[in-house]
């Protein structure tokens, strides 16, 4: 017992743990999402928005009059999620929608939902700044070249 309360003595002075996890590429990235995320979410939180809602803001004020089937599509969001959240962008008073046929809506931003619209995007721009001036120039290049992985 007396061994191993020495081992734990140790290692609690010997300072980090090594971390063979800073070099896989996976690990890295999900560790700069959630950094950026979180500033992300600190950002918005003023607005009371989430990320998804200032997504869904951002895309349909960039598209207005489109499809709800095809905003759920493009932000990958079932149909059982993507119900609730018009409605609440709709309770809110940011979105409005209107039968195109049958089954299909199209969604635009209120006035209001412009201004939080221009807000939200102004604040996670601001946050992707910040977090853009932590790369070197080899680094932005990089941040370009993750775009082909997600496609």
């Amino acid at each position: 017992m007396a061994e191993r309360d020495e081992t734990v003595r140790k290692r609690s002075e010997a300072g980090p743990l090594a971390s063979p996890l800073d070099s896989l590429l996976g690990y890295r990235l999900r560790r700069a999402s959630m950094t950026t995320m979180a500033a992300l979410v600190a950002a918005l939180r003023p607005l009371g928005l989430s990320a998804g809602e200032a997504s869904f803001l951002i895309l349909v004020g960039a598209n207005p009059g489109c499809r709800q089937s095809d905003v759920g599509r493009t932000l990958e969001i079932k149909r059982a999620n993507l119900t609730p959240l018009v409605a609440r962008m709709k309770a809110r008073g940011l979105v409005a929608d209107a039968p195109i046929d049958g089954r299909s809506r199209s969604l635009t931003l209120t006035p209001e939902g412009r201004a939080v619209h221009d807000k939200a995007l102004a604040r996670i721009r601001a946050s992707d700044r910040k977090a853009l001036r932590r790369l070197m120039a080899d680094e932005v290049a990089l941040f370009d070249a993750l775009r082909r992985i997600a496609d």
